[in-house]
């Protein structure tokens, strides 16, 4: 799979504006608040009918045999919903909001529909509609193992990220590269005997490249600790060893954030360590380009401009003529592993962006 090394050198404005960017990279200024409006009421039609969902749920939980408890128990549901929506960096609310992603991507969705087949199958006979919720599973899992769907929806992630490595300009500077680089490294654990990167470990070497253009002073490392080891030192830790020890980026020059668990978060830290320094809220910004869209957004919403240096592609180079050309073979029908992870990775960006919108934590976007 060729990976597209090009990058982009789109603008993004504060979040008290927005601009469509054109393939001339040409900013255009509208007003915030007209072009919230659509979004806010997209919001508030999503909540009434969430609302509406739970008063039906809640209206029918209330049976002859133990009500109190039904109810509760309902109660408890909605309170849980609640930590995760509101409170996702928090053990509890990470842990539901993982379950409740996990239906929503082919793999966890598949097993659901198994499992609820698999209820509807007594005394030898199989009742309606299980033998559809079977085909159903089945071909849900065929179609986004397959390698040619996998990149179709990688593709239309990266669009663009894709779009921008198209556009032609010189190098674009900024106060700071930020590097998103939480899952980039594996810790360094006596099994290992080094830090050791992850299959998104191009955003460092990428990084380095950048800071050794002159393009910023100083790169801006946000990596949140490593929830599940006890006692260990965090990831921003880890990729600053990398970058200093065999990237050629000095230690004096990176800046660590140790509370990037996301990329809110990451967004909101990174503006106080511009702001504490005086510098200008413009940054490189580096992460993967099936991310990239959702994270310029975010960082756009603090009020930051954002230049998006995405690496990390899944879609092919483009071809002279602007366009990607994708040469098919029989392999790329037939499923994969490799396929149904990227295929998912794709799904949880979908349902991120998603979360990120009821949120309010994009900017405005045309």
């Amino acid at each position: 799979m060729a990976k597209v090394k090009n990058s982009p050198i789109l603008v993004f404005p504060p979040a008290a504006k927005f601009a469509i960017v054109s393939k001339t990279s040409v900013l255009i200024y509208e007003d915030t608040e007209y072009c919230k409006m659509p979004e806010l009421l997209a919001r508030i039609l999503f909540l009434f009918l969430l609302f509406s969902l739970l008063k039906s749920w809640w209206d029918q939980s209330g049976g002859k045999d133990n009500p109190l408890l039904d109810r509760l128990r309902v109660l408890l549901l909605i309170s849980l919903l609640i930590l995760a929506f509101f409170a996702p960096d928090t053990p509890v609310g990470a842990a539901i909001f993982g379950l409740i992603a996990f239906f929503f991507k082919p793999l966890g969705f598949s097993i659901t529909l198994l499992v609820i087949a698999s209820a509807l199958i007594t005394n030898g006979g199989i009742r309606n509609p299980a033998p559809r919720m079977i085909l159903a599973a089945l071909l849900v899992l065929i179609l986004s193992s397959m390698p040619v769907v996998a990149y179709w929806f990688a593709e239309q992630a990266e669009r663009d990220a894709a779009a921008a490595v198209r556009t032609v300009c010189c190098d674009e500077t900024a106060a700071a590269i930020v590097l998103l680089g939480k899952g980039t490294t594996q810790p360094h654990i006596p099994n290992r005997v080094a830090i050791q990167l992850t299959d998104t470990g191009n955003r460092l070497p990428y990084a380095a490249v950048l800071y050794r253009k002159q393009l910023a002073p100083m790169v801006i490392v946000t990596a949140g600790p490593r929830r599940e080891l006890e006692g260990y030192v965090g990831e921003a830790k880890d990729i600053e060893t990398l970058l200093a020890n065999n990237m050629g980026v000095p230690r004096s020059s990176i800046v660590l954030d140790d509370n990037g668990s996301n990329i809110r978060t990451s967004a909101e830290e990174v503006r106080k360590i511009l702001d504490s320094r005086g510098a200008p809220r413009k940054v490189i910004l580096v992460t993967s380009a099936i991310q990239m869209r959702r994270a310029s957004l975010a960082f756009a919403n603090m009020g930051i401009q954002v230049v998006p240096r995405a690496t990390d592609f899944y879609t092919f180079q483009p071809t002279s003529g602007g366009s990607s050309r994708l040469r098919l073979d029989a392999g790329d029908f037939l499923p994969s592993a490799e396929a149904l992870v990227t295929t998912t990775r794709v799904f949880d960006e979908y349902f991120g962006s998603f979360y990120y919108y009821l949120r309010g934590w994009q900017a405005p976007r045309a």
